[in-house]
Parts: structure tokens; sequence; C-alpha cells
């Protein structure tokens, strides 16, 4: 779908007031940057502009002191699962924090999240009512599957049934 059928849809999803409000954009790097520039120029009925992207990688990656990135890195190798938590715990801080402070979060730079294979069944917690979140997925669809980075070695995959099929759209360059 291009960028503006698929904000077109979004604006019609996000304006049922009850309800699972996950959704997902899915496509290829540039796709997806060209889907997120297409998003800063589009305004709801209102007039009020969609929220900036917010980047999970940088919110987990900024919840660590100095100091306690520096021994995370240092220790990851021996001692994976402590790192597995310490990503996991700034990941639902970071969530928790960010859908406090806006009723609609866009979030894209996922990567840790599949790197660290981080349990992503908070964002479907989380996205009730008046709380909405837009996932920006690199990937693609195979058969029912949702499958992340597909040009890279291994398989990362969206757990079926976290995003509803009609709240997904596959944007096109």
């Amino acid at each position: 779908m291009k960028a503006t059928d698929i904000i077109i849809a979004l604006r019609k999803q996000l304006e049922n007031p009850v309800g699972r409000h996950l959704y997902g954009v899915l496509g290829s790097y540039s796709a997806l940057s060209t889907f997120s520039r297409a998003l800063e120029e589009a305004r709801f009925a209102d007039g009020t502009p969609f929220p900036m992207p917010l980047s999970v990688n940088a919110g987990i990656i900024n919840s660590f002191s100095d100091d306690q990135f520096r021994e995370i890195v240092t220790n990851e190798a021996r001692l994976p699962d402590p790192t597995r938590t310490s990503v996991r715990m700034a990941f639902e801080a970071f969530l928790s924090d960010s859908i406090r402070q806006s009723p609609l979060l866009i979030l894209n730079d996922l990567e840790l999240l599949f790197a660290y294979n981080i349990d992503l069944s908070l964002l479907r917690v989380l996205s009730t009512d008046q709380k909405r979140i837009v996932l920006l997925l690199p990937g693609k669809r195979s058969g029912k599957r949702i499958v992340m980075y597909p040009n890279v070695e291994g398989e990362y995959q969206i757990p079926q049934g976290i995003i509803a099929e009609h709240h997904l759209w596959e944007v096109t360059e």
C-alpha cells in the first residue's frame, strides 16, 4: 500500500474509542523512512499532528548510565541472561514511561528487542482503549507470518496474534 493509504486506514482505526490498539507498518528500511516522513506531515481530523516516532533502541540504551552500559557490554558474552534481563527491564520502563506521557506512540528501531529475544506481549497489553501503539517494522509478510529483517541471517518473527491482521499494513516504496 502507499503511505497515504496506510495513514488514512490508520487514522480510521485510531478513531475507535475502545479495543486493542496495536498497529504495525511493514516495509524495507527505506520504505519505512519514506512512510515516517509522510506521517510527519499527516494530521488528524482536528488538525493535531501525528507524534514523531520514538527509537526503542535509543530508549533502552539511554536508560543505562555510562558505567552500567560499560558493565553490561563487558559481561555480555560471559553472562547473557543478566544482559537480557537488563535490556528487558529497560524496555519495559521505556515503554511504560512513554505511554504515560502520550496516548499514541509510534515506535521504530526495535532491533535490540529481537537481538535479545525480548517478549513483545507488553506492547499488546499496554495498547488498549485510550492507549495506542504503532510499530514501524522492517519486515514482510510470509504467509501468515511476519518475518523481520528478511535479508539478515537467522529468522526473527513477530509472534502470531500480537498484531491483528486488520491492524497491519505493508508499505510499498
